[in-house]
């Protein structure tokens, strides 16, 4: 068997892994991924043993350790990436290397290796520039742990139905039960655990809302991570929720640089479930904080859904002539208006101020008036 031949076959086998897992047949996939992952080591050895030349030798190692870590064998990928950084790799090589070892380090610790888990707990880990064996930057771990706190609380109220909260703290209805723990870190990374409970150190029932909150939170951060928005927007109808959940996961998500990957590992029906956000979130694309406008505006449209079931929060909502929606909000007296326009598909002039992204405090509605025919 030659150097060609063997990573020949480890690629053939890793894409025949990668077809069975697309069709969720996971046996099948780790027994192509355990073959390939064979092969692919024999093909680094060959390069190594006969003194094949640079890149050849760094990337079929590098090769082997992905295919390592993809089959959890994190001690045989770190062999694999020390060796490769023991030659002479292009820098460009190297680098991913060394990336590569850090991520190694990230996916044993995300692993609970003897930690005990409740239901109620997430451990997070961080790596990246910011972030030693033990230690991170404050503010990067300081941030993250309010952001997951805010998407812990934001989660619930959308669950239960609740109204859009523009400002202020939760209702202690919602904020009881997702009290917010943090261990000590970890030695060797910074790894910490989470706790959410009504109180410290208390375990919670599988049926607990603290546990349906943290699966809930876990599966949309996946959504977003793949950037499944249609899943998303299924699992958070309502606009404000949505828009909220995508501001604080680019918040939460990895910046590329100073934080490279952040991890959570959780316990669902007592099995490990390990979730790695490796989305670096640019500059460029974090959302805004929003600025409320002090003057007056207007939006020109059409009302095309009302709902006053709730009336402390009814629900007006009016397309613009460019397609953008809008929720309305509005006194009893334009509320009125806003109903009998809705009915006759009026078009109509909306005075008021922007107040979020989407939402609209209106102060007068008024008919667009239908300009005259020409005799």
């Amino acid at each position: 068997m030659d150097i060609r031949s063997a990573h020949s076959d480890a690629m053939d086998l890793a894409e025949k892994a990668e077809i069975a897992r697309a069709r969720g047949e996971e046996a099948a996939y780790r027994r192509f991924l355990k073959r390939a992952l064979a092969k692919e080591v024999a093909a680094a050895n060959l390069a190594v043993e006969q003194r094949a030349p640079e890149p050849t030798r760094s990337i079929l190692l590098r090769s082997a350790a992905h295919l390592a870590v993809d089959s959890g064998d994190y001690r045989a990928a770190e062999k694999l990436v020390s060796i490769a950084l023991s030659g002479d790799p292009p820098e460009e090589i190297a680098q991913e290397l060394r990336s590569l070892f850090e991520e190694i380090g990230f996916g044993r610790h995300l692993h609970l290796q003897g930690i005990k888990l409740h239901p109620n707990d997430v451990q997070m880990v961080l790596v990246g520039h910011a972030v030693a064996p033990g230690m991170a930057a404050s503010d990067e771990f300081i941030s993250r742990v309010g952001t997951f706190q805010k998407m812990l609380y934001r989660t619930s109220e959308s669950d239960q139905g609740r109204p859009y909260r523009e400002r202020g703290d939760p209702k202690q209805v919602v904020e009881r039960p997702l009290q917010l723990f943090v261990s000590v870190p970890r030695a060797a990374s910074f790894a910490v655990s989470l706790k959410v409970a009504s109180e410290s150190q208390q375990g919670e029932f599988p049926f607990a809302e603290s546990v349906r909150v943290i699966d809930h939170l876990v599966d949309r951060l996946q959504m977003y991570d793949r950037e499944d928005f249609e899943s998303l927007h299924n699992a958070i109808p309502a606009i404000d929720y949505f828009e909220n959940f995508v501001e604080l996961a680019a918040e939460l998500a990895p910046d590329g640089e100073r934080v490279r990957l952040v991890g959570f590992t959780t316990l669902r029906d007592g099995v490990e479930t390990r979730f790695e956000m490796k989305r670096a979130v640019r500059p460029e694309s974090k959302a805004q904080k929003f600025v409320p406008a002090d003057g007056l505006g207007q939006l020109i449209g059409r009302v095309f859904f009302m709902n006053i079931k709730d009336e402390e929060n009814p629900i007006i909502k009016l397309e613009t002539e460019d397609g953008n929606e809008w929720r309305l909000k509005a006194d009893q007296e334009q509320l009125q208006k806003a109903v009998r326009y809705a009915a006759t598909l009026t078009r109509v002039v909306a005075t008021g101020k922007q107040v979020t992204r989407t939402t609209f405090q209106v102060e007068k509605f008024r008919a667009v008036r239908r300009k005259s025919k020409e005799r």
